[in-house]
C-alpha cells in the first residue's frame, strides 16, 4: 500500500467483526482459535506462538525458540537465515532490538519508531536478506516474536482481510487502532475479559491478528 488508509477506506475494507465491533462473534473466533480438541491438541498451531516464543527470555536476542515460534504460524525460517541470525548478524540484530522498547504498544508509538530509518525499520531490512529466503511474511513474524505489542504480523491473510501491503503497514495499523479515540483498541482490551483462558502473553495486537486471520481462513 502506497499511503496510509483513511478512516473511510479501512472501514470499507476491514472485516465487519472488527469495524462493527461484534463482540460475540469476535469472542467465538478467539475461543475457537485458542481451543484444544478432545485429545488435548490445539485447534490451531498458532495458538502456541506465544508459549514457544516465551522459551527465549531475552527480548533483545534471536534464538532457536523464536524460529520454532514462527513455525507455529505456518512459516519456516530457512536454515541459512537461522545460521546468519545466530552468527554473523546476531550482534547487529541485538543492537537494533535494544533500541526498540519492549513495552511500547503500537498506538503509542511515534512516527520515528515506525519508519524505515528507525531501529525497527533497520532490523526489518537486516532480516530481509533475499539470499537466504527470509521474505516479508517471515520477517514480520520474527519481528512480532520480539516485539508483539509493537509490530503487527503481515501475511497474505492479513493483506486479504485489510488490503494493507507491507509498505507503511505499521502506520496503517496504528491509524486504525487510534481512530475514534482508540475505539478498536479499547474494544480489543474488553474482549480479553470475555475469554478467561486467554494466555496473558497474548497482546492486543495479536488478538487483532487472530481476528483478521480467522475472518479470512474460516470462509475459505
Amino acid at each position: 500500500m502506497k499511503s496510509d488508509q483513511t478512516d473511510t477506506h479501512w472501514r470499507a475494507r476491514w472485516p465487519k467483526v472488527i469495524v462493527e465491533q461484534r463482540s460475540d462473534e469476535a469472542v467465538d473466533l478467539i475461543q475457537r482459535y485458542f481451543a484444544f480438541d478432545a485429545e488435548g491438541k490445539p485447534n490451531y498451531t498458532g495458538a502456541q506462538f506465544e508459549r514457544i516464543a516465551g522459551l527465549n527470555n531475552d527480548p533483545n536476542a534471536f534464538g532457536p525458540a523464536d524460529f520454532v515460534a514462527v513455525s507455529m504460524l505456518s512459516v519456516t525460517v530457512p536454515a541459512d537465515s537461522a545460521i546468519r541470525l545466530l552468527g554473523r548478524d546476531a550482534a547487529r540484530a541485538t543492537s537494533m532490538l535494544r533500541q526498540i522498547p519492549v513495552d511500547l504498544d503500537i498506538l503509542d508509538a511515534d512516527d520515528d519508531v515506525l519508519t524505515s530509518s528507525s531501529a525497527a525499520g533497520q532490523l526489518w531490512s537486516l532480516l530481509r536478506d533475499p539470499r537466504d529466503g527470509l521474505g516479508r511474511t517471515k520477517t514480520s513474524k520474527l519481528l512480532a516474536v520480539k516485539r508483539p505489542r509493537l509490530i503487527p504480523i503481515w501475511d497474505q491473510f492479513v493483506e486479504q482481510a485489510t488490503g494493507v501491503g507491507t509498505q507503511n503497514h505499521w502506520r496503517n495499523f496504528r491509524s486504525v487502532l487510534t481512530a475514534d479515540d482508540r475505539a478498536v483498541w479499547t474494544w480489543l482490551a474488553g474482549l480479553r475479559s470475555q475469554v478467561p483462558d486467554l494466555p496473558p502473553s497474548v497482546s492486543h495486537l495479536r488478538l487483532l491478528d487472530v481476528l483478521l486471520w480467522m475472518s479470512v481462513s474460516t470462509v475459505r
